[in-house]
């Protein structure tokens, strides 16, 4: 039993060690801590490679051209060749990060996974079986709604867009309008 005890001391000592390969999406200020009030202590340029040490909220600490900072975790990607570097120390992260249940962060997208993150996502019946206790029946919600002295509003549909409009968006980032 020492020698696995061992090896899980060395093995967790040396995670510290790896990170993985990331490059910048977008230009963006490095900041001392993971909020955008905080002081900027560098700058990351669109297409440098970064060096991901972890991920805080909407936050990702990176590591570039010798200085390390906090940038919007849209703003950086990680590389297809970082390999199991970033799982372990996601791994680690997961395990030893504070969460406060009471901070919302907003986000936009799919909360920075990538096309890498996506690939390697896989089925788990326990995460359905978990999300299947959060359902609430309509005796439910009506019972909270009560609770709570909401009342019902009924909201017309939005009217459809010109046709106008609709090309002049087909240049927008949100593809055809979103529409």
């Amino acid at each position: 039993m020492k020698p696995t005890l061992l090896l899980f001391i060395l093995i967790f000592l040396s995670v510290p060690a790896f990170a993985a390969s990331g490059v910048m999406t977008k230009e963006e200020d490095m900041r001392s801590s993971a909020n955008a009030a905080s002081p900027v202590v560098g700058h990351a340029a669109k297409g440098a490679s970064v060096e991901i040490l972890a991920r805080q909220g909407g936050w990702t600490q990176i590591s570039s051209a010798g200085k390390s900072g906090w940038v919007r975790i849209l703003a950086v990607k990680a590389s297809a060749q970082s390999g199991g570097a970033g799982d372990v120390l996601g791994f680690v992260e997961a395990g030893t990060s504070k969460r406060d249940p009471g901070k919302v962060v907003a986000v936009a997208g799919l909360r920075g996974l990538n096309e890498e993150e996506l690939k390697q996502a896989h089925f788990n019946a326990g995460e359905l079986v978990q999300l299947d206790r959060y359902m609430s029946d309509r005796s439910d919600a009506e019972r909270f709604a009560r609770s709570a002295n909401l009342q019902a509003a009924n909201v017309p549909y939005l009217p459809n867009p010109k046709k106008e409009q609709q090309q002049d968006n087909k240049n927008s980032p949100w593809g055809d309008g979103g529409l």
